[in-house]
């Protein structure tokens, strides 16, 4: 007999992807993800425009759009238009799932979920994740949480402060056995949080599967442009390795449960391999007369040079020790670092351009400054007169090698999102995730510095992405009334919240734009217990004012070193 309400655990597994998860399913290596997947339903989880760590978790956590939530990346735009900082979760509006429970008196318990900090206040307990700055901020609440972890011998991190110095087989060795035991700690502190405060919904991510297929893509696939033959033998294994770890994890959460929890495997996106194309963007968008860069003399190219191999060299020698003590020392240093080329660029001159700093999410941004001193004559509107060129400019990119287009698609955002935040998004998403270019930072006035290249340098480890994101993540749902051993198609990553509210018999807000996905239930448990709907809190409105900065300098910093390492930036 169906009860009306059911305990939730959601197991999030960032990055994960069927393509790898199901062959080593069949081969008997995941035995916990296999009994999940044979006793329940899955399918493909799409994920968000684009499949990005902020933006989807956003997504998940609220079942809305971005453009209802206004989360789209690391990065937003400053108020001023000039410039970006880094975000978290005070970027986000709306209510997330954990709130929306503990207001209807249910208990929850969330660990290491992106995009959390500063951690809000549930009825239960809460350690935010990958947007936490440093170990030492107020990162859990109840405040009192981490000192009690700490008391009962967890050795919780919130995560591994440095993947970018990967050059060295004994280096890489240690980032992975860190990645295992940061996900060990993780798993321990909700277990004894489990039976210590014992919640109606528990939900735990783990990032290790997203971090080792960043870096160690190219030792496993022999088809991948930047194939790593040497290291073969020694990483060709190090990705499933990972994935085993965690499934022995999930087996140990799995032990805890009883038959009236409904288990949840999730990621926020997929992956797969990049490519050895190199795009500049804001090369091509100067090429097309739609930005225009300062003329430097040679004082100024001779300082970019000089501050380019000083961050490698910074990068490259430096202990992590070493590297914290100098991110103390010198806030603001690496967002100096970063900003060379935006504050290069001539903005009375540009109508379009691109953060290259963000190597792994390119997006185009339309200068809305300039182009409304631009007289609008019949049809011809400025700003689609701009979109247009500045697609033209991308669309018409070429692979040198090939003389195939390097982009595939170019998005426009106004087709992608609705909701009062659209307006705060980028105006174009170019297909990286489609197409597993990186970006390059472009030369303003580089001789012989082509907008289109390959890549012939080993792959920089920790630093330089051997795999990216993919649209298709992955949905597994098992116990109580889910349908066993069924496969189905078409899930949403805005999905899940509803798909949960549902099971604990929650009135679903009409708000979010996910739906229950019935179609993983027992036909008898729809019937008898068809979705219910309320009408949302007060909306947040396209006027809430800008956030108060909750980052200092250090932390910022910090955040910008992190994603540095981790492949992100430039």
């Amino acid at each position: 007999m169906f009860k009306d309400s059911y305990r939730v655990l959601v197991l999030g597994l960032d990055g994960a992807t069927f393509d790898l998860m199901l062959p080593w399913i069949e081969q008997g290596l995941l035995p916990n993800l296999a009994k999940l997947v044979r006793q329940g339903a899955h399918s493909p989880l799409e994920s968000t425009f684009p499949p990005i760590t902020p933006c989807a978790w956003s997504s998940f956590m609220t079942g809305k759009n971005p453009g209802k939530h206004g989360l789209f990346d690391f990065v937003e735009m400053l108020p001023d238009g000039r410039g970006f900082r880094f975000t978290n979760a005070s970027s986000r509006h709306g209510e997330t799932l954990w709130g929306h429970l503990s207001r209807k008196g249910r208990t929850v318990g969330v660990v290491n979920v992106p995009m959390t900090y500063p951690p809000e206040p549930v009825s239960g307990y809460l350690i935010s994740g990958l947007d936490t700055p440093h170990d030492r901020c107020r990162y859990a609440y109840p405040q009192g949480l981490k000192q009690e972890l700490h008391k009962q011998g967890i050795d919780y991190q919130i995560d591994i402060q440095h993947l970018g110095d990967m050059r060295t087989d004994r280096l890489r060795d240690r980032r992975l056995q860190e990645m295992c035991e940061v996900e060990t700690g993780r798993t321990r502190a909700v277990q004894y949080l489990a039976r210590r405060y014992p919640s109606d919904f528990t939900m735990l991510v783990h990032t290790a599967t997203d971090q080792v297929q960043h870096h160690f893509w190219h030792f496993m696939d022999p088809d991948h442009d930047k194939y790593d033959a040497r290291g073969t033998d020694r990483y060709r294994h190090a990705i499933r390795n990972v994935y085993i770890h965690v499934d022995q994890l999930i087996g140990s959460l799995l032990e805890a449960i009883d038959s009236e929890t409904v288990v949840i495997i999730m990621s926020d996106h997929g992956c797969g391999p990049t490519s050895d194309i190199r795009v500049r963007v804001n090369q091509a968008l100067e090429g097309a007369g739609l930005l225009a860069f300062r003329r430097e003399g040679r004082a100024g190219r001779g300082l970019r040079k000089m501050a380019a191999l000083a961050d490698r060299l910074l990068r490259s020698n430096l202990s992590d020790r070493t590297k914290r003590r100098l991110a103390g020392m010198l806030p603001g240093l690496r967002v100096w670092f970063e900003n060379l080329d935006e504050a290069n660029i001539d903005w009375t001159r540009t109508t379009a351009y691109a953060n290259e700093a963000y190597r792994s999410s390119p997006a185009i941004w339309i200068n809305r400054q300039r182009i409304a001193s631009e007289k609008t004559t019949g049809d011809n509107d400025p700003l689609e007169k701009s979109l247009q060129a500045a697609e033209d400019a991308i669309t018409s990119l070429k692979d040198p090698r090939t003389g195939r287009r390097v982009v595939s698609h170019v998005y426009r955002t106004r087709d992608l999102y609705h909701g009062p935040f659209a307006v705060r998004a980028p105006d174009l998403l170019l297909s990286w995730w489609e197409d597993g270019f990186l970006l390059e930072q472009s030369v303003p006035g580089g001789p012989g510095e082509s907008t289109v290249g390959h890549s012939r340098e080993p792959i920089q480890g920790g630093v330089e992405f051997a795999g990216s994101h993919r649209m298709n993540g992955v949905f597994v749902i098992a116990g109580g009334p889910v349908r066993q051993g069924h496969a189905f198609r078409d899930a949403k990553i805005t999905d899940i919240a509803p798909t949960i509210l549902y099971m604990m018999g929650i009135p679903i807000p009409r708000e979010m734009d996910g739906r229950p996905l019935l179609e993983a239930f027992e036909p008898r448990f729809v019937a008898d217990r068809p979705p219910s709907y309320e009408q949302d809190e007060p909306s947040d409105r396209a006027d809430t004012p800008n956030r108060v900065d909750t980052f200092s300098k250090e932390e910022e910093d910090l955040i910008a070193q992190r994603l540095r390492s981790m492949g992100y930036i430039e």
